[in-house]
């Protein structure tokens, strides 16, 4: 998946215009869910392995502690919307290369994205942009790191939601939705290490929102 590819639709988000309701109003939601994760370049960089580069195969396992969830709070005018959103994303490398024991970014592969949302009815369709605040984990050759969450690089998003009213704030919501993140980590540890990944994935959650 090529990054400019999810950059098309947070252009269009921007030009488009949705049906009207012509009412303000804010709103909030949590889902939980989980991911899959395309092939994922991935580079690591340590003095005993002298820089090795593969595909990385990641799992998620979206419903084990922590949970692969998101949350976001969102400003509405006239069908249209900005949303601060946060995406708690999980990866586990499975097709580990010789000497690379674990890695995995477990506390968060976190995309935190300013999305344009736009509401049909009950559907929502948003496009974002933000950075990635990752923790990685990992042990090599022996060697153990972990941590801390740094500023590591950038993602965006693309998604598209229906929602189930419960009352007349209330509502459920199931979602599916595309990232492409990258990021570059330095995990604690010695002798030290910096790790790569570009990672395609696609996210399916389902969750409670609140509008007032």
């Amino acid at each position: 998946m090529s990054p400019s590819c999810l950059l098309i639709p947070f252009a269009l988000l921007l030009a488009f215009d949705a049906h009207s309701d012509d009412k303000a109003c804010w709103s909030m939601e949590l889902l939980i869910g989980d991911a899959y994760n395309a092939a994922s370049r991935t580079r690591i960089e340590q003095v005993q392995l002298d820089g090795h580069s593969f595909n990385g195969d990641y799992e998620t396992r979206g419903l084990e502690s922590p949970l692969h969830y998101a949350w976001r709070i969102a400003r509405w005018e006239d069908a249209r919307g900005w949303e601060l959103q946060l995406l708690h994303h999980k990866i586990f490398l499975q097709s580990r290369p010789a000497g690379v024991d674990a890695l995995s970014v477990s506390h968060g592969f976190n995309i935190v994205t300013v999305n344009r949302a736009i509401e049909y009815g009950h559907w929502r369709i948003r496009a974002g942009l933000g950075p990635v605040v990752a923790h990685a984990e990992a042990r090599i050759l022996g060697s153990s790191y972990d941590g801390p969450y740094e500023l590591a690089g950038a993602a965006a998003l693309i998604g598209v939601s229906r929602q189930l009213k419960l009352g007349k704030n209330f509502y459920l919501l199931g979602e599916a939705a595309a990232t492409f993140g990258y990021m570059r980590a330095r995990p604690e540890g010695s002798p030290a290490l910096e790790v790569t990944i570009r990672n395609p994935a696609f996210h399916a959650q389902a969750g409670v929102g609140y509008r007032f």
